[in-house]
């Protein structure tokens, strides 16, 4: 997800400042390692014979905490692979990217190392990843347990070349505060329903924004230069990847063709534009974007701030609403048509060079498949990208987080090309933000955009 402050693709950004090296291995459980315990199949059904004693690397991005409770999953997977001695490599993300590029120049890649679904290709590209589709099938790895929409994000010209480890999923949230408080919300506007269309949303919307006068949106001398309460708070030119493009294609339309050109300019993607515009412009519920820099800059974190009912979010930011004491609701982001979503899925890659194909392919379909993903659950921590651990999520994170897993079902298929990446990320902000919030020519915009881009 892209937000005026980046969030990183399913970990966290912030930093360790140099590489870690843990190793967890047989023997005596100090020092991070752990001892054995019976040799599993590593949730792949592998049918290699057992191997010699084998060191292999894993590297993955993150802060220290992350690495940690990596290692403490490295650590299950040796209790059970007593054979194989796993170094965990990690790094910030800046140098984690610039690492494997120069490691693929090199020949020093990991054996197994985790991947971003919007750098697949960009990576793909340097040859740094085996392809998986084989090794799969000959363990019989059950890729039913994994949503075809997070499979396609790890995939390069038809081949599985990652396996989805987590997931995040973007959904709609509401601040219930401002629904139960006859102050806040006299026109006893109701909360969302778990499938919410547009019109509902825009009928809860108006009224729940109000002026300095305490007039109502929907009324007429409601003064819209002086807004106190909003009804919404989104910014689709700001969050084209995660935002505008599933309500996109929600109502029929694309952010880009399959050969990546912009898609704007159909009469689906017209009709989307154009009735977010007027939520702004026209309607005034919904945020400007210098009212969305005023409530501190972010979207999906409006609702924070007490002064907005309902905004677009990650799944991730389930904990920044924790920590500001909002009680918050959840349903499926608002459809013109169809329920759709994005799903962000960091994945598991083996080196197309590695010398321990046997050994990598155990780690990777442990840390992917029902055992490594279970353990996973219960960290708390990510929203598993394997089915099979779907009763240990919602036994560690309650009931009320059961949606994220059901969302994924709606998950769009659109992977990151190069030209997607300059997009959504550089040009389309720099074009879109101010039309689509009403402030400047769109189809101007889109032209020019579609000159960048094509």
């Amino acid at each position: 997800m892209k937000t005026k402050s980046k969030w990183k693709l399913s970990v966290g950004t912030t930093l360790l400042a140099a590489s870690i090296l843990v190793t967890g291995c047989g023997g005596g459980n100090t020092g991070g390692q752990t001892n054995t315990a019976n040799p599993s199949n590593a949730g792949g059904n592998s049918s290699a014979p057992a191997e010699e004693a084998v060191t292999i690397t894993y590297s993955q991005w993150g802060t220290a905490e992350e690495l940690q409770r990596t290692q403490e999953l490295l650590n299950k997977f040796t209790e059970a692979n007593p054979s194989i001695t796993v170094k965990l490599e990690g790094k910030d993300w800046g140098s984690y990217w610039d690492g494997l590029t120069a490691n693929a120049a090199g020949g020093t890649l990991p054996d197994v190392f985790k991947t971003s679904y919007a750098y697949v290709e960009k990576y793909a590209e340097l040859g740094i990843f085996k392809e998986l589709d084989g090794l799969l099938a000959d363990n019989k790895f059950d890729l039913n347990n994994v949503d075809p929409s997070l499979l396609g994000l790890h995939k390069y010209q038809g081949k599985q070349v990652s396996l989805p480890i987590d997931a995040n999923v973007i959904v709609w949230y509401y601040n219930k505060a401002l629904f139960t408080d006859e102050k806040t919300n006299p026109l006893k506007a109701p909360m969302p329903s778990l499938e919410p269309t547009w019109d509902e949303i825009t009928d809860i919307a108006t009224k729940l924004t109000f002026d300095k006068n305490g007039k109502n949106a929907g009324e007429a001398g409601f003064d819209g230069k002086n807004i106190v309460q909003w009804g919404l708070s989104i910014s689709p030119g700001s969050t084209m990847d995660w935002f505008l493009e599933p309500e996109l294609w929600s109502n029929g339309g694309k952010l880009v063709n399959d050969d990546g050109t912009l898609a704007l300019d159909t009469p689906e993607s017209i009709e989307v534009l154009q009735y977010f515009i007027d939520l702004t412009k026209n309607k005034k519920i919904n945020t400007t974007p210098a009212q969305i820099e005023g409530l501190g800059g972010q979207v999906n974190l409006a609702i924070t701030t007490g002064k907005v009912a309902m905004n677009p979010g990650g799944s991730w930011n389930t904990a920044n609403y924790k920590e500001a004491g909002i009680d918050y609701g959840i349903s499926y982001l608002p459809k013109f048509k169809t329920n759709q979503t994005v799903v962000q899925p960091a994945g598991m890659a083996i080196s197309a060079n590695t010398k321990h194909e046997a050994a990598a392919y155990k780690l990777l379909s442990w840390l992917a498949g029902p055992e490594g993903q279970t353990e996973l659950a219960k960290q708390g921590y990510s929203i598993p990208a394997n089915k099979a651990a779907s009763d240990a999520y919602i036994e560690t994170m309650g009931e009320a987080n059961k949606i994220f897993l059901d969302a994924q079902q709606y998950g769009i298929v659109s992977p990151f090309t190069a030209k997607k990446t300059d997009l959504v990320w550089t040009y389309g902000e720099q074009s879109l933000k101010l039309p689509l919030a009403g402030e400047g020519d769109l189809m101007a915009a889109i032209k020019e955009l579609t000159s960048k881009v094509n």
